[in-house]
């Protein structure tokens, strides 16, 4: 397997990732690597957003270093001038343009706060469904976005903490932490789909966790109630909370503390990912997990995952113990399997 493949890093092409918040994309040049390419993305002038390789052809110099004219991007370097499709548009002092200088641009699309980029076949970009974030719009709810964080880590390490509820009672500990051994035995089932997983979690007559505690809707104990979908790229969670109850969650109707998040999980090498995170909460009497809290939570994951990356230079050939709630994890892994197998046929 060559280094540095999609291959030998795990990246999944054929899906739409997130490239950016909207708040980040203006005329000002923008760059990021995605899946070790250099991309830079800025606005058109009908404020519709253009993504390409950040490189000037000639030598290579970033065009994210260049300036905005019209709908074309110029290189500071040289002034080779390129349209939004990629085609070099103008060369000073020449009467053409060199018709070899062509970059690649990406599929992209703007929703909701977003702009999702297509980082496979672009012939492929329209058939593949965009991530629905719909929920993030209902009135009933207090919703957030434009949380990032940068991880210097491998993706895969972000992608199985999410899907990992065990930890919550330890890394979590202070904030959405409780009984860790009710935590480790909840009642957990995994669906695996075509291209991802869906997880359901129930966990009964557990202490409220802190970040929950302040409701006058719940008291000292609870039941919780997690649903998870994961694709390559995406996370999204749906958290529910009720007073802990005898009676089967199915028949005691809604709870009355609610959150939904997504977390956008991108490549940007094998050991650095962008992490971007936003979700809305039912409107109660208590912030629970939104905007700057959801980012203090997040964060406390990211000493864990570094630690990881940075301990498996020395111990990453040993084999691993996997327990009882890793089985999401495992099903998860299954199915990257196949679209690997899928992607590299």
């Amino acid at each position: 397997m060559r280094e540095g493949s999609d291959e030998a890093n795990g990246f999944l092409r054929e899906f739409w990732y997130m490239g950016a918040w909207a708040s980040e994309v203006t005329r000002k040049p923008m760059r990021r690597v995605i899946m070790n390419d250099p991309i830079v993305f800025y606005r058109l002038e009908d404020g519709g957003v253009a993504a390409m390789e950040d490189r000037c052809p000639h030598r290579n110099y970033p065009l994210s270093r260049g300036e905005v004219t019209g709908d074309n991007i110029q290189c500071g370097y040289h002034g080779l001038t390129f349209g939004p499709g990629g085609q070099c548009v103008y060369a000073p002092g020449q009467d053409r343009a060199p018709s070899a200088a062509k970059l690649r641009s990406y599929p992209v699309t703007e929703r909701g706060g977003i702009v999702w980029i297509y980082t496979g076949d672009p012939a492929r970009a329209a058939s593949s469904p965009v991530p629905d974030l719909e929920w993030m719009t209902d009135p009933a709810w207090t919703s957030w976005i434009d949380g990032s964080i940068y991880l210097r880590c491998h993706h895969q390490l972000l992608t199985e903490n999410l899907l990992d509820i065990s930890h919550l009672a330890y890394v979590h500990k202070t904030s959405m932490g409780s009984d860790p051994d009710r935590i480790a035995a909840s009642e957990t089932t995994v669906t695996a789909l075509d291209d991802g997983v869906r997880r359901r979690v129930r966990i009964s007559d557990i202490p409220t966790p802190k970040v929950f505690s302040g409701s006058a809707l719940v008291e000292d104990r609870v039941d919780q109630w997690t649903e998870s979908w994961m694709i390559p790229g995406l996370y999204q969670n749906h958290t529910r909370v009720r007073p802990a109850s005898t009676v089967p969650w199915e028949d005691a109707g809604e709870a009355p503390l609610q959150n939904r998040s997504f977390h956008g999980i991108v490549p940007e090498t094998d050991t650095t990912t962008h992490y971007f995170h936003g979700g809305a909460r039912l409107i109660v009497d208590v912030e629970t997990i939104t905007g700057e809290k959801a980012h203090e939570i997040l964060e406390e994951d990211v000493g864990v995952l570094e630690a990881i990356q940075d301990n498996q230079r020395f111990v990453g050939g040993r084999p691993l113990v996997n327990l009882r709630n890793d089985g999401t994890v495992m099903q998860w892994r299954a199915v990257l399997r196949n679209l690997r197998s899928a992607q590299a046929a």
